[in-house]
């Protein structure tokens, strides 16, 4: 009798620490300890394409011309990111914009740097405005962020420079039971065709990978461990199976005494 209370009294603390014991390997982010070595990190800039929306300042020191172009454009630090969407510029199908005084303007295919270089030109070339200033950004970036983390849900974003890590911190981090080690990265091609990545956030070498920069429409998915998904079975979760065992444990002494 003593030998099986031993036996099982084993079998308990193997699978509380089982189900209790994380590594550090299995949660820690950018494990290898280069930490002073510089990493290049030459990312494309976004090409504007249909569809894009587009918020364009334009200012001078003539404030009566510089209105026609912002005119319902500007907004205030209460607005809504879709009522500045709705005032936007939408690049068509053929990527054409309408601006005023100009009218009909190709900007897809451009950086949007470029898009303001060109608008400032083409203003300047037909006599419109002099020393003046033009702001272009793309107001419809978004991204999905779906599985181990603590908001998952779509978000919206300005940053041209949108990252990985980024994106995770934006959705609250990754909860303890998220695969460091197996974050996926769907992403469409110009082709239209879906393209998927896995992402070892444990190593430094993410930062040379082309989805380490997080691309409009991009979906991110962090899978669960195994600790996640074995919770997932037919005990249910970890917290059962210790009171279970605590409960056999109990009435065991119980008997014994």
């Amino acid at each position: 009798m003593k030998q099986s209370f031993k036996l099982i009294i084993t079998v308990f603390f193997t699978i509380l620490c089982a189900f209790s014991c994380s590594t550090k390997k299995d949660i820690l982010l950018l494990q290898d300890k280069l930490y002073n070595k510089a990493y290049n990190f030459n990312q494309p800039p976004h090409i504007i394409k249909s569809d894009d929306i587009l918020k364009i300042d334009i200012s001078s020191s003539i404030p009566e011309v510089t209105f026609q172009f912002n005119n319902a454009k500007n907004t205030t630090m209460s607005t809504t990111l879709e009522v500045i969407q709705l005032n936007g510029y939408t690049v068509n199908n053929s990527g054409i914009i309408n601006l005023p005084s100009i009218g009909n303007i190709k900007v897809a295919g451009l950086t949007v740097n470029e898009c303001r270089d060109f608008i400032y030109k083409t203003l300047l070339d037909n006599g419109v405005l002099q020393n003046h200033y033009v702001d272009v950004k793309v107001i419809n970036f978004n991204f999905t962020i779906l599985g181990e983390v603590t908001r998952p849900g779509n978000y919206n974003y300005i940053d041209d420079n949108m990252n990985i890590l980024k994106a995770i911190g934006l959705a609250g981090d990754l909860t303890i039971n998220g695969k460091r080690k197996d974050v996926r990265v769907m992403r469409k091609d110009s082709n239209g065709k879906m393209t998927v990545s896995q992402i070892d956030l444990t190593d430094v070498n993410i930062f040379k990978s082309p989805f380490f920069k997080i691309k409009s429409n991009d979906i991110i998915i962090v899978n669960p461990n195994s600790s996640r998904v074995k919770n997932a079975g037919i005990i249910g979760n970890s917290g059962t199976l210790l009171s279970l065992l605590t409960f056999l444990l109990s009435s065991i002494i119980v008997i014994n005494n």
